[in-house]
């Protein structure tokens, strides 16, 4: 799946990266951040995906999750459905404003409802515009015209699709031909690598950032290296944990701008931010990476 310009690409991201020493998140360094191409804004690459805490309405632990990640920088959190509102109420009582950045989901067929729902959003979390606005592909088509809408009024600063299979990478790669697609967010991980093939160099072509959904499969991955001992040369690109050495994966694709984790357990979200420090694999490495965990699964 490497090619030669992948190589040269992968090879400089990893030296970018290597942005702090091996001390992980406890160094309490700020999370290095990649742009979103379209807009130039700056998102940490680690992020915070649809949180069980946030499903369950439990105010205390979103705020204690989001707290924490906060306290490294990360900006990004990804909310569905009544999650939305829990966010924004959450972001509002922590006094977030810009430094919270919201991708949320809408149906555009019943827009009246879409915009009730927005603005409820809005008021909550004290935001003039919604950050991100994703709609799913097979609805998004029919309706990009009024995500492009919402984003001319200002009711959005960016419009983007979401999905979470490769099935739907054609569908995907289709709103991503108009040319005002912002941002994707797919799959990708060492057990559903097959995004690298064609849809995630068509986003670096494109100029689209691309956040990265399901690094974990759901916890499938660690079942797969359940009991396995984290190999000694993983220390080369700083990765102290089995999360880690996922997340470090994905993120030393030059075309992955965030990577969002689902946690509602404190530790586990030192554990995860900790993959956005340091060094990262470079394409030998990647491989072996690869074939390390093919091996399991």
């Amino acid at each position: 799946m490497l090619n030669r310009r992948s190589f040269i690409q992968w090879a400089g991201a990893a030296a970018a990266a290597a942005v702090t020493p091996a001390g992980l998140a406890e160094t309490r360094e700020m999370l290095p951040a990649r742009a979103i191409p379209s807009s130039g804004e700056l998102l940490p690459v680690i992020g915070m995906g649809n949180s069980n805490a946030f499903r369950a309405g439990d105010m205390a632990l979103s705020r204690q999750v989001i707290e924490r990640f906060q306290s490294y920088g990360s900006r990004y959190i990804d909310c569905i459905g009544p999650s939305r509102f829990v966010v924004a109420e959450v972001a509002r009582d922590l006094e977030l404003g810009d430094r919270a950045f919201l991708g949320t989901y809408f149906d555009l067929s019943d827009e009246a409802t879409a915009r009730d729902d927005a603005d409820r959003i809005l008021g909550l979390a004290g935001k003039s515009s919604l950050d991100l606005v994703n709609g799913f592909t097979e609805q998004a088509i029919p309706q990009w015209d009024a995500f492009r809408r919402w984003k001319a009024e200002g009711r959005t600063r960016h419009i983007g699709v979401a999905r979470h299979n490769q099935r739907y990478y054609e569908s995907t790669m289709k709103l991503m031909k108009t040319g005002s697609v912002d941002v994707i967010q797919i799959n990708y991980s060492l057990l559903e690598p097959e995004a690298d093939q064609r849809i995630l160099p068509m986003a670096a072509d494109l100029g689209v950032a691309v956040t990265i959904n399901r690094p974990f499969i759901n916890g499938r991955y660690f079942q797969v290296v359940k009991g396995k001992t984290l190999p000694d040369w993983a220390s080369e690109f700083d990765c102290a944990s089995w999360a880690q050495f996922s997340l470090k994966f994905i993120l030393s694709h030059p075309a992955v701008t965030c990577v969002l984790t689902e946690t509602a357990n404190p530790k586990h979200a030192v554990d995860n931010l900790g993959a956005g420090y340091g060094r990262l694999p470079d394409a030998a490495t990647r491989n072996k990476m690869l074939e390390l965990v093919r091996s399991w699964a």
